[in-house]
């Protein structure tokens, strides 16, 4: 074995240059590529990455070196994208093709380096990242669980631009690369060794010493290649299955067809990036990878300029904002690791799986035993459905499990610092806790209340400490729905704010804070939507229609279905809450009153305005004579602008009273709280590319036939008369 000897930077930057994005050193005659931009908190590539990586490869070629290993010094980070602030600034197709050939270019002299070239992960692999690793000879990752391998590309409405949809399923197979090209879905160090993505894994302080053995290995495909490692094997075998697999006249049929019907059948056909990787794919695997790399280039330089891929590159940098700003409030926050909760329903059962699952020891209360039992059953079925994904081990359950302490009573309350509500939506019965919390609880617990419509202030009046009320709303079901809406007080102490924003970003949720008000801003915005599609189904336009028309537009479900998920009953007493505030404006359907006194409470009851006795749900048709209905045409598009136009109404109307104020807080409410379609960016976004003159002129024609319910808020009109927009 050689003696170990000095390091040496080979890539200096120029005296009086931007810093370089990575360092080149050679070391007992390999290469290393230190990853870590000083510019970036994270690294991501860019042209400036692309320049200073012509360089360097340029440099090597006059280096004796045995290997190249290309390796992050970011702790959790390898490269996890592409820069996206670059993409979104380019507007020409043709300007987009050019740099992205430039990328395959550069990443094409990898292999062409005449020594093995490996990447060394550890941490986020994603997306550009992903991609130069796989332009590399050979991988090795850490089985950290911060080590994920992925291409999201997808989520911004894009697919892998730099040779990702060639790469891959000559690597791994086609079936297994359109799984996570579609689906941007992040695989673990462990699964990606099973798939063939990565040719080991190790620990993550033996990650060099791996990378070095992989390079002992010799190049593949050179005479002193010494063969692969037992797990490559099945990437050797993968890939020639999926050379196999793409010459074959039934491939077609069996994986790219039922491909693209998946696809359709979620997206509706309204995300285009999709239906395009499935075809670059296609086209991809029946060339030589230099002419696939064309291909790719294109049908990626398409989808960069396209108004879905700029909606949904907007909202990651408002989301990015969004959680910026929350990472500020939450400066200040008190220590916790214990937090209690009140109520097992399904709510409070769902919180506490949540809680449990991030780490957090949750003290569980309900009114007895057999409560408990069902809300322990939910969480435990919930650690299931991770096990069964093998998100978690068994022993990782239970040990998530004994976090959980169910209590009968208030024993142990006096030692938490916050407790979530989640009791009954009635005042009476949220006053009551409230002071028997107090009673044995600190002076200074924080009473966080998960009630969607009540006001704060008003729970408040049973407080001794006001200062400690805050409202924290979760979003059905708690495991999977990405928000939480805070609602502060006047009262509402900083401290009290900045702790409850901490719990819920340590649960992973996007938060958004607004100021105290029946129904705050999503259940109050959400109401007129579900209320004018009721309004609509009793002048006349079918529950299929309705529904068809709205999930046409990009909902994911329509408001009839969604409000049989909610429960109409519910979504009565939620808009009796706000009606007291909103008057006349809030204007019910006389259809929930009927639907109601019929006990079509929606799916619980088994029956709404969808019938769910048998598989899959109907429409209930005999709705229509219960409610009087008789047919009259309406045009989709007018069912589409009415309630849609009126949750932009009602928008409108939370900023004139100062609940929420940042454009940036209402679009990321709409679509992480309940499904506003993604790729129109928001509801404000939606506007301003509708134009809010258009808009106005709108609401005034719908107000004219169907009632002042429908006319535009002040703050619209005067918008609309100095040509403003809300994103400026």
């Amino acid at each position: 074995m050689k003696s170990p000897g000095t390091p040496r930077d080979v890539a200096e930057t120029s005296a009086g240059g931007p810093p370089a994005p990575a360092r080149l050193v050679i070391e007992d005659d390999v290469a290393w590529i230190h990853l870590d931009d000083p510019e970036k908190r994270v690294n991501t590539l860019s042209t400036r990455y692309f320049e200073w990586f012509e360089q360097q490869i340029n440099r090597l070629a006059d280096e004796p070196v045995r290997g190249l290993i290309l390796i992050s010094d970011k702790p959790g980070y390898f490269i996890v994208g592409a820069d996206i602030e670059e993409l979104q600034a380019f507007a020409d197709p043709a300007e987009v093709e050019a740099m992205v050939m430039r990328g395959h270019t550069l990443v094409g002299r990898f292999a062409e380096l005449p020594f093995p070239v490996a990447a060394a992960i550890d941490g986020a692999c994603l997306g550009g990242g992903l991609e130069l690793s796989l332009a590399c000879d050979l991988r090795v990752a850490t089985d950290a669980a911060h080590t994920k391998l992925g291409l999201p590309e997808v989520q911004l409405g894009l697919f892998p631009g730099l040779g990702g949809t060639q790469r891959l399923p000559r690597l791994i197979g086609v079936p297994d690369a359109l799984d996570m090209i579609l689906t941007g879905r992040q695989v673990s160090a462990k699964k990606a060794r099973r798939l063939g993505l990565v040719d080991d894994i190790c620990h993550p302080l033996a990650l060099k010493e791996a990378a070095l053995r992989l390079i002992d290995l010799g190049k593949p495909g050179t005479a002193g290649y010494k063969g692969p490692s037992r797990s490559s094997i099945k990437g050797g075998l993968a890939k020639k299955a999926a050379h196999l697999l793409a010459r074959t006249p039934g491939a077609k049929r069996l994986v790219y067809e039922k491909a693209r019907e998946t696809v359709l059948k979620k997206s509706g056909g309204h995300y285009p990036a999709p239906l395009a990787a499935i075809d670059v794919v296609r086209r991809g695997m029946r060339l030589p990878l230099d002419e696939a790399l064309k291909v790719e280039a294109a049908g990626f330089a398409e989808l960069v300029v396209t108004d879905v891929a700029k909606g949904l590159i907007s909202i990651f940098f408002t989301k990015n904002e969004v959680e910026g700003r929350a990472a500020k409030l939450a400066k200040g926050a008190l220590p916790v690791e214990r937090i209690g909760v009140l109520g097992a329903g399904f709510m409070g059962s769902g919180v506490a799986q949540v809680l449990a699952h991030k780490g957090y020891e949750v003290l569980l209360k309900d009114r007895d035993h057999e409560s408990l039992g069902r809300g322990l059953a939910h969480c435990s079925g919930l650690f299931d459905k991770l096990v069964k994904r093998r998100k978690y081990r068994p022993v990782e359950k239970k040990l998530a499990m004994s976090r959980i302490l169910p209590r009968v009573d208030y024993q142990g309350f006096g030692r938490v610092p916050i407790l979530i509500e989640a009791v009954f939506e009635d005042v009476g019965i949220k006053h009551k806790v409230i002071q028997e919390v107090e009673e044995v609880a600190s002076k200074d617990l924080i009473f966080a209340s998960n009630t969607s419509t009540i006001p704060i202030g008003r729970l408040a009046e049973a407080s001794k400490r006001p200062e400690n009320m805050i409202g924290m709303h979760f979003f059905s079901p708690v495991h999977k729905m990405p928000l939480i809406e805070i609602i502060k007080t006047k009262d509402t102490s900083d401290e009290a704010l900045a702790t409850t924003v901490e719990v819920g970003r340590r649960m992973g949720k996007t938060i958004i804070v607004v100021n105290d008000g029946p129904g705050f801003f999503t259940s109050r915005v959400l109401g007129p939507f579900i209320n004018e599609a009721m309004w609509c189904l009793s002048q006349g336009a079918s529950i299929e229609q309705i529904d068809r028309a709205l999930t046409g537009w990009g909902w994911p479900v329509g408001p009839m279905a969604l409000l049989d998920e909610v429960g109409l009953d519910i979504a009565q007493h939620a808009g009796e809450v706000i009606s007291e505030y909103a008057g006349e404006r809030a204007d019910t359907s006389p259809v929930f009153q009927r639907m109601i006194e019929n006990q079509r409470l929606g799916r619980k009851g088994k029956r709404g305005f969808y019938d769910y006795r048998k598989k899959p749900k109907k429409v209930d048709t005999s709705v229509y004579d219960l409610i009087g209905w008789q047919e009259a045409r309406i045009d989709d598009l007018e069912i589409i602008e009415r309630c849609w136009m009126q949750m932009l109404n009602e928008t409108a109307r939370c900023i004139e009273d100062g609940i929420i104020e940042n454009p940036n807080d209402i679009d990321i409410g709409v679509i992480f709280g309940f499904g506003f379609p993604p790729f129109r960016g928001g509801i404000l976004r939606e506007a301003d590319t509708q134009g809010v003159d258009y808009v106005v002129a709108r609401l005034a024609d719908y107000a004219e036939t169907y009632g002042d319910r429908l006319a535009p808020a002040q703050l619209l009109r005067d918008m609309a008369n100095q040509g403003q927009k809300f994103h400026r």
